[in-house]
């Protein structure tokens, strides 16, 4: 009877001993993967933060220094490429912001849309196709004014002398785009004032 208890007592203290290791061994376990997991992995803010934008483009080219590479930048965000707000940047080597603009998405649409205004597919294939193309080769210019071009008195947007400096310094790069139908817009970095300014603006 003696040797039945002591064997009954055996069997259920190593039962606890068993259980207690298998707790203890899933807890360590939880413990670990804890530890070793990613906090951002998965996480839904990066993820938005990630998808702020309905389209992108950006590309390195020389403007404020003939010498080195500014940053220019164009993204879309909203609803939807129509209805978004667009931000175009431009900033320099340093990382210092030179140009910051925004405007109605819908300005990238011009005389040059054919399209039905009302099918969204044929204005987000417009509008796609304007970002993609609105840092091309042909809308910078070196010189940024041509010797043949003459002042025209523009004083609410610039003067004779930041006009003059731009036009007499070859190496300055000038950059061109369109917004809406008309507001055709050139723009160069002024030495003198130290920023960017827009010598000539027209359809």
């Amino acid at each position: 009877m003696k040797k039945i208890k002591a064997t009954l007592i055996a069997i259920l203290l190593g039962t606890s001993f068993i259980l207690s290791s298998c707790g203890e061994s899933t807890k360590e376990k939880a413990l670990k993967s804890a530890e070793t997991a990613d906090p951002k992995a998965g996480d839904p803010v990066k993820a938005e933060e990630k998808s702020d934008y309905l389209i992108e483009n950006k590309i390195l080219h020389s403007f404020s220094d003939p010498s080195k590479k500014d940053e220019f930048r164009i993204v879309i965000t909203g609803e939807n490429l129509l209805k978004g707000k667009v931000l175009f940047t431009i900033t320099n080597s340093e990382g210092k912001n030179l140009l910051k603009e925004e405007f109605d998405a819908e300005m990238l649409l011009g005389y040059d849309f054919m399209g039905d205004i009302n099918s969204q597919k044929e204005t987000d294939a417009f509008i796609q196709k304007r970002i993609n193309s609105f840092f091309a080769k042909d809308k910078f210019s070196i010189p940024a004014i041509e010797d043949e071009i003459l002042f025209e008195d523009q004083s609410y947007y610039i003067d004779k002398e930041t006009w003059t400096e731009i036009k007499s310094d070859k190496q300055t790069i000038g950059f061109y785009y369109l917004l809406g139908k008309e507001d055709g817009r050139h723009i160069a970095f002024s030495k003198k004032k130290g920023k960017v300014v827009m010598f000539y603006n027209c359809c």
